[in-house]
């Protein structure tokens, strides 16, 4: 079962204007975290994964968007279990989980933000 945190909490830069949080989750019990982006990051992925493009750029964007966001250890068991032929955890999942990233850091969740 997977858990999601829904509450978003915005950090301060030093010039105090405001910068997206580091989103905490949990995938099948594992702590995960995915940090939070710089501006030119969401841009890239803005571009990527937009409509236009094909569905084959929008999964390796969001791929890429995970391999530049989660922290190590995160990635580690991110990679371990999607490229894992026997373990149940496949893009729609990680899609979930972008969604829920992408909420969190809009402030717009869409969901009930837990899903099993």
């Amino acid at each position: 079962m997977r858990e999601f945190t829904t509450s978003a909490k915005v950090a301060k830069q030093d010039g105090g204007e405001k910068k997206l949080p580091d989103v905490p989750f949990k995938l099948d019990g594992v702590d995960m975290v995915c940090r939070a982006p710089k501006d030119a990051q969401l841009a890239y992925l803005m571009a990527a994964a937009s409509s236009s493009r094909t569905e084959a750029d929008q999964v390796a964007a969001v791929l890429d968007f995970f391999e530049q966001t989660l922290d190590p250890a995160s990635l580690a068991v991110f990679r371990k279990r999607l490229l894992n032929t026997e373990d149940e955890f496949d893009f729609t999942d990680a899609m979930g989980i972008f969604q829920h990233v992408c909420e969190e850091w809009s402030g717009r969740p869409t969901g009930s933000g837990s899903a099993s």
